[in-house]
């Protein structure tokens, strides 16, 4: 029987990321896991919990999350809690022998906290540490973090590096911490899928309607682009990234058609009006769905904005996507072992 933590330093370092696409990678090795976050700062309505519950373990016949404490300010676990974690476990194990559990972070509620280190103990379990990259990351404090862990730590991994400096912290990271005996994992660009908005939210912020009835508007929309004059061919300029969304006005069915050809995931027609019933046609038979808003396109533009400000770890084709690009950075067969 197996329990891994996964820990971070603070709160938005990729916790749930993480465990989400541990969970998925053990579900397909036909070696499912279940699942508990012991800590929560909003235990009955916990949205990390409701996510992987609803989108992870159900559709594997998982058995449900145990209920979380609420993380108070205080650094330490009492009493009650020790024995609910261990009575959680103990359940959990009954029916699920590999279990992931989601560590409260090493800073709680804006204080250093030792609840992380408790649950390691009292558990048994191997620690994966995960820090999000800043200038101000230091490999001395992250082995002074390490060393409150001992033998249970199973490595660190160092996300959300911007990716023209993946090169550099790769190699000072991985000579500082072997030098200190820390097992390194591995660094994690800044990855555009983990904020993208779907289809939906999409619509949702623009007040678009459909044309016709939508398919896939949980698809994550990492990019979008304008359709205008451009130089390039359409296939070559529509067709450079996945995942992405064209804006353009109604008026424009060579835009259009240019991009359905290229792959493109979704079309935003502006200035109101309907597309030409071939675009119609093509999109449907392509399964992309196209929306229609009253704004100009650089109005468009300027409203989605601010759905780029946050992550979107509770989407399932995110996750997935997160999961196909984090095979380029980590060996996740490697890390799902832990949990074995």
């Amino acid at each position: 029987m197996g329990i891994l933590q996964i820990i971070s330093h603070r709160p938005q370092a990729g916790k749930t990321s993480l465990a989400s696409v541990l969970l998925l990678a053990l579900a397909q090795a036909d070696k499912p896991a279940g699942y508990y976050k012991p800590f929560s700062t909003q235990p009955a309505t916990d949205p990390d919990i409701a996510f992987i519950q609803a989108e992870i373990l159900n559709p594997q016949g998982g058995p449900p999350a145990p209920p979380s404490s609420i993380l108070e300010p205080s650094s330490t676990m009492s009493e009650s809690q020790a024995h609910q974690l261990n009575e959680a476990v103990t359940t959990l194990q009954a029916s699920q022998p590999r279990i992931l559990v989601e560590g409260p972070d090493l800073e709680s509620v804006g204080q250093a906290s030792t609840l992380a280190v408790e649950v390691a103990s009292l558990l048994d379990s191997r620690v994966v540490l995960i820090y999000c990259f800043s200038k101000d990351l230091d490999p001395a404090g992250i082995s002074q973090d390490s060393a409150a862990f001992g033998d249970r730590l199973a490595g660190v991994v160092v996300n959300c590096v911007t990716k023209h400096r993946m090169p550099e912290v790769r190699q000072a990271m991985s000579a500082e911490l072997a030098s200190r005996g820390i097992p390194f994992l591995g660094v994690v660009p800044e990855l555009r899928i983990m904020h993208a908005p779907t289809v939906a939210q999409v619509a949702e912020n623009l007040g678009g309607h459909w044309i016709q009835e939508p398919t896939q508007t949980g698809q994550p929309l990492e990019r979008f682009l304008i359709g205008g004059n451009i130089m390039d061919s359409g296939p070559e300029y529509y067709g450079r990234y996945e995942n992405q969304a064209v804006i353009t006005r109604s008026q424009r069915p060579d835009i259009q058609l240019a991009s359905l050809v290229a792959g493109t995931k979704c079309l935003v027609l502006t200035e109101g009006g309907e597309p030409t019933e071939y675009i119609k046609a093509e999109a449907r038979e392509r399964g992309v769905p196209v929306m229609v808003v009253q704004a100009k396109t650089l109005e468009a533009v300027e409203a989605l904005a601010p759905l780029f400000n946050s992550s979107r770890t509770h989407n399932l084709a995110s996750i997935q996507g997160f999961a196909l690009q984090l095979k380029q950075y980590l060996d996740l067969e490697h890390l799902a072992s832990l949990a074995l």
